[in-house]
């Protein structure tokens, strides 16, 4: 019998199962696409910090670029800019994942791509192998299959489809400010923003998340139309920014990643978060092996994360509630508040916490308290 199996190869996942087979555990991944790190649905924007923290390794091959700043424009094109060297990285999001599964590999993970779960009782896996149907025994299944989660389907974990942003990215040649990312808010991008991250001052990946029921390719199109860009690849996909599922685990399955909705619903950015669960996930699987401690308890050791994560969550739904002459007085009112300065100071891209904390004790930033306020209670 095989111990424990992962389901879905990417950062998430195989984190996950790198983590299991360093406390010991026999673990396999299986992967319904044939080949590691395609298709790609991520735009590759990574705090440095939390790559520090974390110990996520990263070499020059993964990190395209390195960012040191944003500017974000409201509807009516007022922009606050944030400066601080190096506080983000854009990463190669392919060569990233092909990097995990190489490691993976050299501590004995089992990896088999083609595939796919069909179904789960009990301890028994129904795959499709390469077009064939099979069985797998297993003690322990993961979920780190992302959006769609297959998994979170068999534990009966339905989620409705305005807890996601249907986003459109294209990579394109144009001429870009090649350390500086973009967000862009407006109706072009109604329920998210736009975005531009640079590779270079030639290459940049410009995409754009919209409300459910809107076309996010023609939204990009609309966004792109004062631009001069020559599209190189373009993708689709989804991102979740409802919040963070709380009854992730069940009888002997539980969820990580992009399927537990654990993503960063200001941003669509998983991996920090997502690397940070999956440490989690390891660590309490390996006490329920060893000291049949629940696995429930993988639940508690994920409540700092779900505070931070139900933090984004509401700040999501607080830039969601305004329309678009609320956002201009919106972005007027934090730019003569000196919110520039502040969060260039105390701004954390994974840990909104931090600079609410500091707002409370800085009375400078006392008139942005109401704003603070309707956050917390949305």
């Amino acid at each position: 019998m095989n111990l424990i199996t992962v389901v879905g190869a990417g950062p998430i996942g195989l984190s996950t199962a790198i983590g299991l087979k360093e406390e010991g555990w026999e673990t396999t991944v299986i992967e319904e696409h044939p080949e590691i790190g395609k298709p790609v649905n991520c735009a590759g924007l990574i705090s440095k910090s939390g790559v520090e923290e974390n110990r996520i390794k990263l070499n020059g091959e993964v990190i395209v670029n390195k960012i040191n700043g944003a500017k974000i424009f409201s509807p009516n094109k007022t922009i606050l800019k944030l400066e601080k060297k190096n506080v983000a990285l854009v990463i190669d999001r392919e060569k990233f994942d092909k990097r995990l599964y190489s490691e993976a590999k050299k501590k004995g993970v089992e990896i088999l791509t083609e595939t796919k779960l069909i179904d789960v009782r009990n301890e028994t896996l129904f795959i499709q192998y390469r077009q064939r149907g099979e069985m797998l025994k297993s003690k322990i299944l993961i979920g780190a299959d992302g959006v769609n989660s297959r998994v979170r389907h068999l534990m009966n974990l339905e989620v409705k489809p305005q807890n996601f942003v249907y986003s459109f990215q294209v990579r394109g040649r144009g001429s870009f400010e090649d350390k500086f990312v973009e967000m862009h808010f407006g109706d072009h991008s109604k329920g998210f923003f736009a975005w531009v991250i640079p590779e270079s001052k030639e290459i940049a990946r410009i995409g754009v998340g919209v409300e459910h029921g809107m076309n996010s390719r023609h939204s990009l199109q609309e966004f792109l139309r004062e631009r001069e860009i020559e599209v190189i690849e373009e993708s689709a996909s989804m991102i979740p920014i409802g919040k963070p599922i709380k009854e992730i685990v069940k009888e002997n399955m539980m969820l990580v990643g992009d399927a537990a909705f654990q993503t960063k619903a200001t941003s669509g950015g998983g991996i920090i978060t997502g690397s940070i669960a999956a440490k989690a996930a390891a660590k309490s699987i390996s006490n329920h092996l060893k000291h049949k401690v629940p696995l429930t308890d993988y639940l508690k050791e994920l409540n700092p994360l779900n505070r931070e994560l139900e933090l984004h969550w509401k700040i999501r739904k607080y830039f969601n509630s305004l329309n678009e002459g609320q956002l201009n007085k919106l972005f007027l009112k934090l730019k003569n508040a000196g919110i520039e300065e502040f969060l260039e100071e105390h701004g954390d891209m994974d840990v909104p916490s931090k600079f609410l904390n500091k707002m409370l004790f800085s009375p400078k930033k006392w008139s942005l308290l109401p704003m603070g306020l309707r956050i917390m209670m949305k």
